[in-house]
């Protein structure tokens, strides 16, 4: 009797591969008390806190091991290096300037104490890069692997602050850089093929904290959000806060020659893998039109890296689509796959 209960109580469970990571998101966060204190709540890059007078950003990023680095491709400096990136790149996505750092790291007492030290080198390397500094945190066991765990607290750089909403119908999807290169080095580590010079935009990204602050001060710009999860899901996302929908045109995406030469060789489409790869650390924006040929111009001239509309809002629908059509995929859920 007790096995029938069971097993009519397990058809009831809903099971997190079922809904995936954002609705999940949803249903942890719309409970929870706020206070006057918080300008920005869950939802967004960061929260917004207002503290004695000061406009505080804060955000966290974890790296587990098996999950999204492995050491037979990259050295404990890169790991390291890229982990400090994710959780940096939250601050670039709000136009803000991150000051102080935090780190929980969790693995086996067998751990070799070298691999931890050069781990930290890479964390300490990147948040010098972008102007922060580790402060402390915290170490724990873990059963197998490593995990990182980072805090970042920002601060507002100027008076304004992007969120991802603010999208207005007729905007332009505006991003910086070039989209799908982390995911096509990636492709070439899974097939044992050598991501040449990509495995910089994979290993070493670079967190767009100037140019998040540059595009923040700009009145044209009206939302924005880093590229963590794929340029089609995260202009989604954009989307989905100014509840209006997205159209991409992949044939405007810029895409390098050494990405294209590599994807391809791996029988990948390369508007593809730029469409849905992750892990760019880019900036995704809404633009007004009237305003982006001059932004570009000046945006390329300061930073020396693309700014390219690669598509356009529309209250004609809800969600991201390509040329008109729902996708196949947008991107990468951390409990879909």
């Amino acid at each position: 009797m007790n096995d029938v209960k069971a097993r009519r109580k397990m058809r009831n469970v809903t099971r997190l591969s079922e809904i995936g990571e954002f609705p999940l998101i949803a249903r942890l966060v719309r409970a929870l008390p706020t206070e006057d204190g918080v300008t920005v709540g869950p939802g967004d890059d960061c929260a917004v806190v207002e503290c004695d007078g000061a406009t505080l950003l804060l955000t966290c990023d974890a790296a587990i091991e098996g999950i999204h680095f492995r050491r037979e491709w990259a050295g404990a400096e890169a790991i390291g290096w890229k982990s400090g990136a994710a959780a940096l790149s939250d601050i670039a996505a709000m136009g803000g300037r991150p000051r102080f750092m935090l780190i929980t790291l969790a693995c086996p007492p067998e751990e070799d104490v070298a691999f931890l030290e050069a781990l930290y080198h890479g964390l300490a390397a990147v948040a010098a890069r972008c102007g922060a500094v580790i402060v402390g945190g915290d170490t724990a066991r873990s059963p197998s692997g490593v995990m990182v765990d980072i805090m970042i607290v920002g601060e507002a750089a100027g008076p304004r602050i992007l969120r991802r909403t603010g999208a207005r119908p007729g905007n332009l999807l505006a991003v910086t850089g070039r989209p799908g290169q982390s995911a096509a080095a990636l492709i070439a580590l899974q097939r044992g093929m050598d991501p040449g010079e990509l495995a910089q935009a994979h290993f070493h990204p670079v967190p767009r904290i100037l140019e998040g602050q540059w595009l923040a001060a700009r009145e044209g710009v009206h939302a924005m959000i880093d590229l963590s999860d794929g340029l089609l899901q995260d202009a989604g996302h954009l989307a989905e806060a100014a509840w209006m929908a997205v159209d991409v045109d992949p044939d405007r995406i810029p895409i390098s020659d050494a990405m294209r030469r590599l994807v391809e060789a791996a029988g990948e489409d390369p508007a593809a893998v730029a469409l849905a790869g992750g892990e760019d650390y880019e900036l995704i924006l809404a633009v007004d039109p009237a305003d982006f040929d001059a932004m570009q111009g000046a945006f390329q001239d300061r930073f020396e890296v693309p700014l390219t509309a690669v598509g356009n809002f529309t209250a004609e629908w809800q969600g991201a689509r390509v040329r008109g059509a729902a996708p196949e995929k947008a991107g990468y859920d951390h409990f879909k796959g």
